[in-house]
């Protein structure tokens, strides 16, 4: 091989605070509050303007207002109640104003982004590649320099529900695709209505999956690194913001001494918009972009040029024989590794015999070079953990997309027709033990039901809940408390 210059880029920060204290409890702004829930604020950084979606019942051909209240410019967005899919504002970037709208066409959510320059105009489509929401919401915000979006969505390769991703604008002013920012910050549960600080590395955003107050609470997080996925642990607001009720879409303009975010506590409909004092010390991004020249002589490998699937048995590391499924094309390759030759966004479906079948997506995601699919074996005896079957809080009704890991285990009973297996069911130690048991027995029925329901026979499947008397992490902080709460299924007979 030819020798070559190699220009490495290295990112150096000398890394960023974040210091966040209110002054008071949140108050309502009852100039911009109705009986119709307001929601997914966002503030206008230059002129001040706000924007949020409201709440209301009826049809309508208009979804975007201007309004002036008590000479308070507004950007109202009416989400009818009784139309499939939403809108809701995303924030302002130079003359225009970004927002997230969802629609329901043949009975799938998609999930898009738009811009206007005003209620009067027609709005145009934000191309953003490879954007897949399958959820029914989406929200966001946008820097204020207007380089990064933060969008919350499901998508192919979420964590749980909605997670949150980044959009970073290009040089020629065009998106790039969402990346997911990583589990740092995403959970099994949702992450909803994101702002960035002016510093584009403090985050707050809204979750269910790691416990507060109430049922939604607002934490904030700071980037570590420029990878996007290395992120601080996420710190709550506290209960000066955070309630009973739901808090989400936290926000503020510079030099204010007022952030904004809404509540469901003591609401008049799903949300007020409240007000809080506060006091934030953020650093300026200190990155800075160095060159880095290396010279590559004949001895240096080459660098991979591919994208390549390497499928492996996740306990042992051993390659295995492996089907590729994308569509309808199949690809066989007894040595276990795809190259794969365009990323279309598509899913694609990794099986070998006698493993449970693997689902990804040919995103970006994907690194340059080997990508290891790790597929877990159903030999007799193995225990298999259901990372993305997941419950709404304190019941037994499975959260939308559940049921596509449990077809996985479907596909791969029908694969393997000796094969039986038996569901466990595990919670917290949080709360009444004897509850906790009735919970996890509830949510192995549903499971159990939905298989049989695909044409399993019932002898083949068994269950039980075990409440919390099965840990697998420590009970004492909610971040491995939540890896106690989950679903397994154990193969009994193969």
């Amino acid at each position: 091989m030819k020798s070559s210059i190699i220009i490495f880029f290295v990112f150096l920060s000398i890394g960023t605070i974040a210091q966040v204290t209110f002054e008071s409890n949140g108050i309502p702004v009852d100039s911009l509050n109705t009986y119709y829930g307001q929601n997914y604020l966002t503030l206008d950084p230059v002129s001040r303007r706000i924007a949020f979606t409201q709440d209301r019942s009826g049809l309508s051909d208009s979804f975007i207002e201007e309004q002036n209240i008590d000479g308070q410019e507004i950007i109202l967005f009416t989400d009818w109640l009784d139309t499939p899919g939403m809108v809701s504002p995303i924030g302002f970037s130079d003359q225009w104003i970004y927002f997230n709208k969802v629609t329901l066409e043949l009975g799938v959510y998609k999930g898009e982004v738009y811009r206007t320059e005003s209620a009067n105009m027609k709005p145009q489509r934000v191309d953003v590649p490879f954007l897949k929401n399958k959820s029914s919401v989406q929200s966001g915000c946008i820097s204020k320099d207007g380089k990064y979006m933060i969008l919350s969505m499901e998508s192919n390769n979420t964590y749980g529900v909605e997670d949150l991703y980044v959009v970073k604008r290009k040089a020629d002013g065009s998106w790039d695709s969402p990346k997911n920012l990583g589990y740092s910050l995403n959970t099994e549960f949702q992450e909803v209505t994101p702002f960035l600080a002016e510093d584009n590395r403090t985050l707050f955003f809204a979750t269910n999956g790691r416990g507060g107050e109430g049922s939604f609470d607002i934490f904030y997080s700071v980037r570590q690194d420029n990878s996007w996925r290395n992120w601080s642990a996420p710190i709550n607001l506290g209960d000066r913001v955070n309630t009973t009720g739901a808090e989400t879409s936290f926000g503020y303009l510079d030099g204010d001494q007022w952030a904004y975010y809404v509540s469901s506590q003591d609401s008049d409909g799903y949300g007020d918009i409240m007000r809080v004092k506060f006091q934030e010390e953020i650093e300026e991004d200190t990155t800075q972009l160095e060159e880095v020249f290396i010279s590559q002589d004949e001895d240096m490998p080459e660098m991979p040029s591919s994208i390549l699937l390497k499928v492996v048995d996740s306990k042992s590391g051993e390659v295995l024989p492996a089907e590729m499924i994308v569509g309808d094309v199949k690809r066989m390759e007894v040595n276990g590794l795809f190259k794969i030759d365009s990323l279309t966004g598509e899913e694609a479906e990794l099986k070998s015999l006698g493993y449970l079948p693997s689902v990804i997506t040919l995103d970006e995601q994907l690194m340059i070079g080997e990508n290891i699919i790790e597929l877990a074996s159903v030999a007799k005896g193995s225990v298999i953990t259901l990372d993305h079957v997941l419950f709404h809080r304190g019941t037994s009704s499975m959260i939308e997309g559940s049921e596509k890991e449990l077809n996985l285990v479907v596909e791969v009973m029908n694969d393997n027709p000796k094969i039986k297996i038996l569901l466990k069911g595990h919670t917290d130690n949080t709360g009444d033990p004897v509850k906790n048991i009735q919970l996890s027995e509830a949510r192995v029925k549903s499971v159990k039901e939905y298989i049989i329901n695909q044409g399993i026979s019932p002898y083949r499947v068994s269950g039980k809940g075990f409440g919390g008397n099965q840990p697998i992490a420590s009970n004492e902080s909610e971040e491995t408390r939540k890896l106690n709460r989950r679903v397994e299924f154990e193969v009994v007979e193969d």
